[in-house]
């Protein structure tokens, strides 16, 4: 029978699906699923103390939500990805959340040490497991050996397996699976119908399927900074480092790009490269006695203490 996916307003948009009036079947956590498997509890999440503001995933455990997905929030610059995208559409949390729960499974908080934010493409099974335990939601693994259709899988499911969410994975990425409703990367993170989902030739290896809500954990997230105020900061320290490299050179002009640097010197009528930007840079913060800037003027001062040396 076919279901139609029916969105509400919002920027997370929760879908449910009709037309399916089976029975909720609820089974412990630890004891035998309908399949007669016995499932594994889930991976506890990082212990690590929390260096940094954090993200409430939840005000209360509450109970799963069955034959339900959420729209994914893409709310990063980056391209949507099969594990940060499950977690997103069965949480109903943005994206940039999504990964901040996989960033502190694989690093623990201290990837907030890091001086560049770590990016999430391909995760493990373990990864976005772990990471729904952070966010309240566990249940069990069912491995298919015969590895079925996804057509065919979706055809015979029973029980809490039919209703609840699950994460189905393919022979080339995971997927979320509610009742009638789905959701992946090919669908751009929009909850559609089961019978549309693509790929439904594609075998189905393994499900983790979602039984049962428990309280959610902290996760730590790096507060961006104000737009304003870091572009302010970027700008003070373009015009110092401009500053120190005229004053070192005694250029009469200066051309700074995102790379490189050029300069017109008083017995020259164009620009002349100067040299690498990062290597300038490095030149005037630690000089060196041979090196081609002597970084002894006040601008250069000024610069290196801008930059904290």
């Amino acid at each position: 029978m076919s279901r139609t996916a029916q969105h509400k307003n919002g920027t997370s948009k929760l879908v449910q699906c009709e037309g399916d009036l089976q029975d909720i079947l609820t089974f412990p956590f630890g004891t035998m699923d309908a399949a007669g498997h016995n499932p594994s509890e889930a991976l506890p999440g990082s212990d690590d103390p929390v260096k940094c503001k954090v993200i409430e995933a939840a005000p209360s455990a509450g109970a799963v939500k069955t034959r339900y997905l959420h729209d994914v929030d893409n709310d990063t610059k980056s391209r949507l990805y099969p594990g940060p995208g499950v977690i997103a559409s069965i949480t109903g949390v943005s994206l940039s959340k999504a990964k901040d729960a996989i960033r502190q499974v694989r690093y623990g908080s201290r990837w907030l040490d890091f001086s560049r934010t770590p990016s999430i493409k391909r995760t493990r099974d373990g990864e976005i497991e772990e990471a729904l335990r952070l966010f309240g939601y566990v249940g069990y693994w069912r491995h298919l050996p015969d590895r079925p259709t996804l057509a065919a899988y979706l055809n015979a499911r029973t029980g809490v397996e039919r209703d609840h969410p699950c994460v189905v994975y393919l022979s080339t990425h995971c997927v979320a699976v509610s009742g009638g409703v789905f959701c992946d990367v090919f669908s751009g993170g929009v909850v559609i119908d089961i019978d549309e989902a693509k790929g439904r030739r594609k075998k189905v290896s393994h499900v983790l399927v979602l039984t049962k809500r428990i309280t959610p954990s902290t996760i730590a997230f790096r507060e961006p900074a104000s737009k304003a105020k870091k572009a302010g900061a970027t700008s003070k320290r373009d015009q110092l480092f401009r500053e120190a490299i005229k004053a070192e050179t005694g250029a009469t002009r200066i051309k700074i790009t995102p790379n490189e640097v050029f300069v017109i010197l008083p017995d020259q009528g164009g620009w002349y490269w100067l040299g690498a930007r990062d290597s300038l840079e490095q030149q005037i913060l630690e000089p060196e006695r041979d090196g081609r800037f002597r970084g002894n003027t006040n601008e250069a001062a000024a610069y290196r203490a801008a930059m904290g040396y």
